[in-house]
């Protein structure tokens, strides 16, 4: 199998990793998807989250336009478009999100990723994951900051009512090959199990030995109900996740 991605981050080299017995290509436009003729289209290519809420042009011309561009390319040639999507397309205030539930993005970057999931959906023969809250030592995504003051042994403050579903670019990598070679398409939700966000701060503190400091802020369920996931046989345990990745950067693997 041939697999196209769109970029040559963090996430199309955990890709590479996974899919080694497959041939992995840089689709980075149109004309290149017309000219690899991938069969497998991961759009990896993405402004993140920080980046498209302050520079909303720049995420609208890479997250929704290029993405619906490159899309299209790839239906001409019958390739499968697999779309990372996010979390954010939803404003937090019911948790515990199905891939039924009516979107209300939180946030630009949300509104940018729901506006191309619509445009890829539009064209069939699709693959589109919301995503829970990715997150690695350095991926651009809302756990960053945690991750990297803890890392260089700062206080972090944490609120205990926001509520996410996390998931380390590893793990994330393994579940979409499974989906991917199984033939899965439609709409997925993708995340590990619901936790606090004092609590996930609470495991990277423990890990790196610094001072986590409890918030208030109001109630926010960014959640997501991974009910698909699991009746396909893929679980996610969330303290494995977390503890693998961070085994895999001691050894030199992440």
């Amino acid at each position: 199998m041939r697999i196209g991605v769109t970029d040559q981050g963090e996430i199309s080299k955990e890709l590479v990793k996974v899919f080694k017995d497959q041939e992995v290509v840089y689709v980075p436009n149109p004309a290149s998807v017309i000219r690899e003729k991938p069969e497998v289209i991961v759009h990896t290519a993405e402004i993140p989250f920080w980046e498209s809420n302050s520079d909303p042009p720049k995420a609208w011309s890479t997250n929704t336009w290029m993405a619906i561009n490159i899309a299209r390319a790839g239906s001409k040639i019958g390739a499968v478009n697999v779309y990372p999507s996010t979390f954010m397309v939803y404003n937090g205030k019911k948790g515990y999100y199905l891939e039924h539930n009516t979107p209300h993005p939180l946030n630009y970057y949300g509104l940018s990723k729901l506006a191309a999931e619509t445009g890829i959906a539009s064209l069939g023969n699709y693959l589109i994951m919301r995503v829970g809250a990715l997150y690695s030592l350095s991926y651009e995504g809302i756990l960053k900051s945690f991750i990297k003051a803890s890392f260089l042994g700062r206080r972090i403050r944490c609120p205990s009512e926001m509520f996410i579903s996390p998931i380390s670019i590893y793990t994330f990598a393994i579940i979409l090959e499974k989906l991917i070679k199984n033939g899965i398409k439609g709409f997925i939700n993708v995340s590990g199990p619901r936790t606090s966000m004092l609590d996930f701060c609470t495991k990277i503190s423990n890990l790196f030995g610094n001072d986590v400091e409890e918030i208030k802020m109001p109630y926010i369920d960014l959640s997501l109900d991974d009910w698909l996931l699991r009746a396909l046989g893929i679980r996610i345990d969330g303290r494995e996740d977390f503890l693998r990745l961070f085994e895999r950067k001691a050894v030199g693997e992440a």
